[in-house]
């Protein structure tokens, strides 16, 4: 089953230790190849690698856009005191009332108002050890994302198919018209001769008539188109990212359905043809959201 190329899925989770809180959104985007922008905090720096490599295993084209938040509230905060800086404070408070007879007692409140004795601190994390409590969370973004990849792609499917099956019935009717065609040629080179000439040329006229029908015949271009046809359909069914084989069979059907308008010479298959070319554009437009 073909997947869309446009997509959003999104996770978040607690971890225990330490105690953080991540949130991800996954956003695809159109794009001819694999395109991946991620946006991280500080604590999966060092582990952008193995992200990138998650989530390319599982997408193939697109751009990609990972966001990754921490819930900074819950970032566990060491706090420390500065010791020296403390002892310094408090033997020079010492000095002060042995030589100099000053009074006064120093307080907790005096202590903690010294500017840098409290110091604070985020605990440093070993970023190994979180990323693999952490990649649970990624994979549930990425399940969630190609769940919705892969509603959307069936929608696709399903109108393309539409249009595969209009094509089909198209190159049919050509078929069926072909010999109402030969004929009206036929009919109508010979009383364009017999009008014009008072002995008529049997061996002329069915050299005309030769040159005519292989100038115009489109029976090779139906059987390319069925053909090109029927591998489109095949590879819509059974392949998960058949986008470049599609536009490669979507060039062919365009080249043959151009060919059939050339060659036609005849108002109703050229009409037939024309309808054809519509329906191969509107699948190029259809294809292109398909991974």
């Amino acid at each position: 089953m073909a997947y869309s190329m446009t997509g959003i899925g999104r996770a978040s989770g607690d971890l225990k230790d330490p105690p953080l809180k991540f949130d991800v959104e996954i956003r695809s985007y159109n794009h001819r190849f694999l395109d991946l922008s991620i946006k991280l905090p500080n604590c999966l720096f060092p582990c952008e690698t193995d992200i990138r490599r998650d989530v390319q295993s599982q997408l193939t084209r697109g751009h990609i856009v990972v966001v990754i938040q921490q819930d900074r509230e819950i970032v566990p905060t060491k706090i420390e005191v500065d010791k020296n800086l403390l002892e310094a404070y408090l033997k020079l408070a010492e000095e002060l009332r042995t030589n100099y007879q000053i009074g006064g007692d120093i307080d907790i409140n005096t202590l903690m108002s010294i500017p840098g004795l409290i110091k604070f601190s985020q605990l440093q994390i070993e970023s190994q050890g979180i990323y693999k409590s952490f990649k649970p969370i990624l994979e549930q973004a990425i399940k969630d994302l190609m769940q919705m990849k892969k509603k959307e792609g069936k929608n696709i499917v399903r109108e393309i198919s539409k249009s595969v099956k209009l094509i089909e019935e198209c190159v049919h009717e050509i078929e069926r018209i072909i010999p109402e065609r030969n004929k009206y040629y036929k009919d109508h080179l010979l009383s364009l001769v017999q009008g014009s000439v008072k002995e008529l040329n049997e061996e002329r006229l069915y050299q005309e008539l030769l040159y005519t029908a292989e100038r115009t015949d489109v029976t090779e271009e139906c059987k390319r188109l069925f053909s090109h046809l029927m591998l489109f359909k095949d590879s819509l069914k059974t392949e998960d990212h058949p986008g470049r084989k599609l536009n490669f069979l979507l060039q062919e059907m365009q080249r043959e359905a151009n060919t059939l308008s050339v060659k036609a010479n005849y108002l109703q298959i050229s009409k037939t043809a024309v309808q054809v070319k519509e329906e191969v554009e509107k699948i190029r437009e259809q294809v292109q959201n398909l991974e």
